[in-house]
């Protein structure tokens, strides 16, 4: 049977009884073997038995360390997007929006830093839910009780989103969803053009001029691989994004155009609920 213990929990708020009688109830109703699929057409979300499982695990990490406070920033605003949508540019956007000073916190660098966690992406291998979140989750506490951070590139999958729902009712954070969204040939375009400029930076550097070598992606450099991302984005990663809309302020901002008319629909979305 799966508890959820939650050692540390006064260190941020108290756990939240009829949440937790809530949750009780999504579980109970998922053992009358009703389907998933059907909550989601029905508005409800459904906390699945994996994700309270993973959410039980990562806590118990987290609280492994006795001098060590889990504690989390007021407030995340979680950016995703598809392939070349821009989302290290309109990331910049967004700080500006919400008057966030913070580094933004990046999961593809945080994994590759890690040097286990490289070895296995440079053997082509997946990295797991519990080694992506936890390496987020310790990530994020560095910051403390920051007002706000930005996470670029989390959750990518749907387990990924229901931790995340069980962590907002664990803990009392305001939760921000910007996803940017572009069409397949805009995707392709941009990701062949960002390959062919780390290609030609990375000719002069060679040459001799100032600058370092930057890192040249396989998918910016074949249209078919190219595709074949920005397909897998929408279907798998869109979908689990979409449910954040059930508990975060949710926004999806179309990416295509000049960074101009993109920055003015992120202000604007922004500032219809803040």
């Amino acid at each position: 049977m799966l508890s959820l213990t939650l050692p540390g929990i006064s260190a941020v708020g108290k756990w939240n009884i009829g949440r937790q009688l809530e949750m009780l109830k999504q579980r109970i109703d998922l053992l009358k073997n009703k389907k998933y699929e059907m909550f989601i057409k029905d508005g409800r979300f459904v906390t699945s038995l994996e994700a309270v499982a993973l959410f039980d695990r990562i806590w118990n990490q987290l609280s492994q360390n006795d001098t060590k406070k889990i504690s989390f920033p007021g407030q995340i605003i979680w950016v995703n997007g598809a392939p070349g949508s821009g989302k290290g540019t309109n990331t910049r956007h967004i700080m500006r929006a919400m008057g966030i000073p913070i580094r933004p916190i990046v999961v593809s660098e945080l994994l590759a830093n890690s040097p286990d966690l490289k070895e296995k992406i440079d053997q082509g291998k997946l990295i797991d839910d519990d080694q992506v979140t936890l390496c987020v989750m310790e990530r994020i506490m560095e910051e403390g009780l920051a007002k706000s951070v930005i996470v670029d590139g989390y959750p990518r999958t749907l387990i990924q989103t229901e931790f995340l729902r069980l962590l907002q009712i664990a803990v009392p954070i305001r939760m921000v969803g910007m996803v940017l969204l572009i069409d397949e040939k805009t995707s392709i375009q941009r990701q062949l053009s960002r390959g062919q400029s780390a290609i030609e930076h990375n000719q002069k550097v060679s040459s001799g001029k100032p600058g370092e070598i930057i890192e040249v992606r396989k998918t910016d450099c074949d249209p078919e691989v190219a595709s074949l991302r920005f397909n897998e984005f929408y279907e798998k990663t869109h979908p689990a994004l979409r449910l954040l809309k059930k508990f975060v302020d949710y926004h999806e901002i179309d990416a295509k155009g000049s960074f101009d008319e993109i920055k003015l629909r992120i202000f604007e979305a922004l500032k219809e609920k803040n």
